[in-house]
């Protein structure tokens, strides 16, 4: 009887669907617009147990099953929010790999795309799949005529999905509704259909959708290709989020500028350098401190004793540490000490790991495992400063401790199991060596001096190489989408995709000016006082962000909804190439993005 009366019930919405099109949504290595997905979407959510949709947690396994389609649009689709495996019928039944077989927790898409010309008959026999027995949350979507619906065994799924015309935009529009990216059409909300909201996930969009002329942003085109011309890299991402939307995501060049070198795409990985600051250290400390586990107005001392012992290092505020007012030396180049006459000590390192010899800087370099707290001590050696201004990447060897100590596990780990991977990011890690194809993974430096090698997969900064590839002032490697979803969440006060990180007073606190003559906050970079500087100077008083050194700027703007994020490699192959810097690449790709919306 359910059954019956939700099948006449579509009948009468049914009559009211229209066709639409739309270009791929996938997206191409020079082509960073895709289908318009906002609010002109055709979608109806019949059935959503337990609010399933939007899926919030993806620290979980989803499969994808499409029936009747001889394309993969809809997984390609999911596939722009989080990894998604794409199974076969058999699979269904009889799964043959871990990557099939799904347990608690996890979500299996099966979706229907039968074409006008197709018999209800023909999918009777795959409909009955649904009937299986299993463990997972299972989301029907019915492409077609009401007329299928009739047939789903609704007591044996967990969501419905309907939409009548299975058109690429409609399919790209599945993908965003499902992730949180989009909720459900208000205008389309009957009785019948279920609503639901977008989750503060970042969709994919257009500049049409953002109302912006799509020749505003051709300059964007031409800086950067005038970059790689002039040699200031080899190639570059660039990404540009409004209004919870990204509007635009383009790569230019190659990996290196070698004739044959790979040309950068979308889903390529970059050393993000000190953008590490606030994608790993800043937002951990926020999680902390909404979790009350950590007050950045605490000293180094009250957590970390051990490290700083009676010293004035025990005296420092975290809160000091993190806008770089804490009167530490800018570095120490410690590697320095590990060489003589130009050569790795022999007593330090070795060519393969062992029980001792486990710290692994780069291939073939392994150095001696009680090397990290001499670096420490090294630091703790030396004399303090005048509180007042002075940006230091030490400070963060000592953030890093702090978590540490609160969390009981290691940074690397903390960060990914309990930010990156619940909010989908696949594309960003520390340690990418250990997860990523290295093809994916964009060189850095061709280090002369230390590791005598092309630094590929490993961290440029030689300090984090030697902690390990992990550094709360370094080692993170990203490509521009995820560190994009970084930025959102900055944006939109630790509420992302379901999750709440921290909150607005938290995140207040953390990007305003920290102390007087000290442009940082806690963790951020922010304008100048009169504008200008890291960021673009139409960059609103309260926008934020950080730079790397690797050749490389994420930025967010709350005043404007904006969202700017620029990937590259400058350092490629000598880091004494500034180019970037001084060709003002960085900000005035931004200045375009501001005069494209009218900001002056």
């Amino acid at each position: 009887m359910r059954i019956t009366l939700l099948f006449l019930l579509f009948i009468t919405y049914s009559m009211n669907t229209t066709a639409q099109t739309g270009a791929s949504a996938q997206f191409e290595n020079d082509i960073p617009l895709i289908d318009t997905v906002k609010q002109d979407h055709n979608l109806y959510v019949i059935k959503n147990e337990r609010h399933l949709i939007p899926f919030s947690r993806l620290n979980r396994k989803i499969n994808t099953l499409s029936i009747g389609s001889d394309k993969n649009t809809l997984w390609e689709n999911l596939n722009l929010f989080t990894h998604v495996n794409s199974i076969n019928s058999l699979s269904l039944t009889s799964p043959k790999n871990k990557d099939e077989t799904l347990d608690f927790n996890d979500i299996l898409i099966v979706s229907f795309h039968p074409k006008p010309t197709d018999s209800i008959q023909k999918y009777l026999n795959d409909i009955k799949l649904l009937n299986r027995s299993h463990k997972e949350f299972v989301v029907a979507v019915v492409y077609g005529p009401a007329k299928y619906l009739e047939h789903i065994p609704m007591q044996n799924i967990d969501a419905l999905v309907h939409c009548k015309y299975d058109t690429e935009k409609n399919i790209s529009a599945t993908a965003h509704l499902l992730f949180g990216a989009i909720g459900t059409n208000p205008k389309l909300t009957t009785q019948e259909s279920i609503a639901t909201k977008s989750n503060g996930r970042l969709s994919f969009s257009s500049l049409k959708d953002a109302k912006i002329p799509s020749g505003s942003f051709n300059k964007i085109d031409e800086i950067a290709l005038n970059g790689i011309s002039e040699g200031a890299f080899p190639g570059c991402q660039v990404l540009v989020a409004i209004k919870d939307s990204i509007v635009y995501r383009k790569s230019y060049g190659t990996h290196t500028y070698d004739i044959d070198s790979k040309k950068v795409k979308n889903d390529d990985l970059y050393d993000i350098a000190s953008i590490t600051k606030i994608a790993a250290s800043t937002i951990i400390a926020m999680n902390l401190e909404y979790r009350g586990m950590l007050d950045i107005d605490d000293t180094l001392g009250k957590y970390i004793k051990e490290i700083t012992g009676d010293t004035d290092f025990s005296k420092i505020k975290i809160r000091e540490m993190m806008a770089h007012q804490s009167g530490l030396k800018s570095w120490i180049p410690f590697y320095l000490k590990t060489m003589s006459e130009g050569q790795l000590k022999q007593n330090l390192y070795r060519n393969v790991p062992d029980s001792m010899y486990n710290i692994k800087v780069a291939d073939g370099i392994y150095l001696t495992s009680d090397y990290v707290q001499k670096m420490y001590n090294r630091i703790l050696n030396t004399s303090l400063g005048s509180k007042k201004y002075k940006y230091s990447d030490l400070c963060y060897y000592f953030t890093q401790k702090v978590f540490e100590s609160i969390l009981k596990e290691k940074q690397e780990d903390f960060v990914h199991e309990m930010i990156y991977e619940p909010l989908g990011l696949q594309n960003i890690r520390y340690l990418p060596l250990d997860y990523f194809d290295k093809e994916r993974i964009v060189p850095t430096e061709y280090d002369s001096t230390f590791r005598k090698q092309l630094i590929h997969g490993y961290v440029h900064d030689p300090g984090a190489a030697m902690l390990g590839g992990v550094g709360g002032h370094a080692g993170v490697f990203s490509n521009a989408t995820d560190l994009a979803s970084i930025m959102q969440v900055f944006l939109k006060n630790g509420k992302y995709g379901g999750q709440t990180l921290f909150n607005e007073e938290i995140r207040k606190d953390f990007t305003r000016q920290q102390y007087k003559k000290n442009r940082r906050g806690a963790g951020f970079d922010r304008p100048r006082e009169n504008g200008g500087g890291t960021c673009d100077y139409l960059a609103s008083p309260t926008s934020f962000g950080h730079s790397g050194f690797t050749g490389t700027l994420a930025w967010a703007d709350p005043e404007h909804d904006i969202i700017f994020v620029f990937l590259s490699n400058r350092v490629h192959p000598d880091q004494g190439n500034w180019k970037i810097r001084d060709m003002n690449i960085r900000t005035d790709i931004q200045h375009v993005i501001y005069q494209a919306l009218g900001i002056k």
